[in-house]
């Protein structure tokens, strides 16, 4: 054999080595993206976190460590007020709270589905959230999160300061020497911040850019305040009431009694207390929010004006009630977008009405509540929640409406998916053509008789519109509507999502906020 056929012999031979070899470990990469064989070093892997309300996320990718057969994944919370996670029984700490809790625990492989338990210290009482964690095999490549990668540290970070830090309106600085000695951590609110200072002082920031410093009863405003603060003196004793979404809060603390006028209609209320309270003269209703009794808000010594986004259209009414010496706090609770952020608002009530440990202890049960009739699996049901106009128009949910929102912790889903979010309206008017398009096939449909009373039968429904007989719910006889009062009763989001799970899993009765169409 020649030279030249022996070294081409050799080098073909040297190259089939080196692909031989390549392959090889192409194949051992492979196969431990299955399982945890093979693994050794640092890893990313993209994971998924389901559970709890959705509020807070994890940070993906996330790193993967593997070491003598055992798989360590690193767990990084946009919160850095989770202190304990359980998992399989096993208790762990937190290796840091820095832009994020930060948690190791073991996992059996790389396509591993973790069950696990996070406790979080945000409420008054510190509770336990059920979570399950989903690791993705298929994306497992060599390397920490911050190689080539965004950092897993940077991104919760961020994340934090996006769903939770993130309020351009706080503005503390209050144009005198009071100190500043906190900021009152909130779970899920997003429209109002409290910060505290020195003396008992708090400063509320609403989204609508009205701040308001809270002094406590004794004490007095502090010298060189700037002058677009408002001054209220703490526990409330004489206000004004007019948002009928947030009677059943103030009914929540038991400070009644402290609403001296109301523009909410007794004829119309569900609040049993606010409603005796007119009655027996102890509460005077002073007219519509539009245009109250002046001369009579007056006469009560009134001096806090609570009210709803309404106001925002009655710049006159607004004025008039400034003049009279009352100060006006409007209720963005309406625009929260969360449930559970819109409840939240008991806590700032709770701070004027000096019942703050009670309105903490409630919020918290509340959300234990909820997130126990969240736990059950998703369906794939869809619901479909309106109600038709006067011009023949359907008016729906925005997906990340708090209904919405509701609809999803019963683990159903919006049928209106693609509509968004949006800071002006949480509803869209649709024409009835392009509707029935996305109502049709729908599961179930809730008729919102919060808005529209009229439809409390089936033939109610159906004279709406042609078209709804068409429609699946309609055919299969799951068509429900929501009691007239459900938008006073905040206060009952845990017992509407379980109404609205009760629904979905079969319920063939009437429920407390949903009632079955026939």
């Amino acid at each position: 054999m020649s030279r030249s056929i022996r070294t081409s012999i050799s080098r073909f031979s040297a190259a089939l080595a080196i692909l031989l070899a390549f392959l090889a470990a192409g194949l051992s990469l492979a196969g431990c993206s299955r399982g945890s064989s093979g693994l050794d070093g640092t890893y990313r892997i993209d994971v998924q976190l389901e559970g709890g309300t959705g509020r807070v996320s994890i940070a993906s990718p996330a790193k993967l460590v593997a070491a003598n057969g055992q798989l360590t994944l690193e767990v990084v919370w946009s919160s850095d007020s989770y202190d304990l996670m359980v998992v399989d029984g096993q208790e762990y700490s937190p290796a840091s709270t820095k832009g994020g809790s930060v948690f190791d625990i073991p996992v059996d492989s790389v396509d591993a589905t973790v069950e696990v338990q996070a406790r979080t210290t945000r409420m008054s009482t510190p509770h336990l959230i059920d979570y399950t964690i989903a690791l993705d095999g298929s994306s497992l490549e060599q390397g920490s999160p911050g190689q080539d990668a965004p950092s897993a540290d940077n991104d919760a970070a961020d994340s934090a300061d996006a769903s939770e830090d993130s309020s351009p309106y706080r503005d503390i600085d209050l144009g005198c020497d009071l100190v500043h000695t906190g900021a009152v951590e909130l779970a899920y609110a997003t429209r109002f911040t409290v910060d505290e200072f020195e003396g008992g002082y708090r400063l509320i920031c609403l989204a609508n850019k009205d701040r308001f410093l809270i002094v406590p009863q004794g004490a007095g405003a502090p010298q060189g305040l700037d002058e677009d603060i408002a001054v209220i003196t703490a526990p409330l004793e004489r206000a004004y009431h007019a948002a009928s979404n947030s009677v059943c809060l103030i009914d929540q603390l038991g400070v009644i009694d402290a609403i001296a006028a109301t523009s909410v209609d007794p004829q119309t209320c569900s609040i049993e207390s606010l409603v005796g309270a007119v009655e027996s003269g102890s509460c005077a209703y002073v007219g519509s929010y539009s245009s109250p009794d002046y001369e009579r808000l007056a006469q009560l010594g009134c001096t806090v004006a609570l009210e709803n986004t309404m106001i925002d259209h009655r710049p006159d009414t607004r004025k008039k009630l400034q003049d009279l010496g009352l100060i006006v706090l409007t209720d963005l609770s309406s625009n929260e977008p969360t449930a559970l952020g819109r409840l939240e608002w008991i806590r700032l009530y709770g701070m004027l009405f000096g019942r703050e440990a009670q309105a903490d202890e409630f919020f918290s049960s509340a959300c234990e509540s909820v997130e126990r009739a969240s736990q059950g699996k998703g369906t794939d049901k869809t619901v479909a929640f309106f109600y038709i106009n006067e011009d023949g128009a359907a008016v729906v949910r925005r997906s990340g409406d708090y209904v919405s929102q509701m609809i999803s912790m019963a683990g159903g889903q919006t049928a209106f998916s693609d509509l968004g979010d949006s800071e002006d309206s949480s509803s869209v008017t649709m024409e009835m053509e392009s509707f029935y398009a996305q109502v049709r096939d729908a599961d179930f449909i809730i008729y919102n008789a919060t808005v529209d009373n009229s439809v409390s039968t089936m033939s109610d429904f159906l004279a709406k519109n042609q078209l709804l007989a068409n429609t699946k719910a309609a055919r299969e006889g799951n068509v429900w509507r929501c009691t007239s009062n459900m938008y006073q009763q905040m206060t009952k989001t845990p017992q509407i999502v379980s109404d609205l799970r009760a629904m979905l899993e079969g319920a063939d009765s009437s429920l407390t906020y949903l009632e079955k169409l026939s």
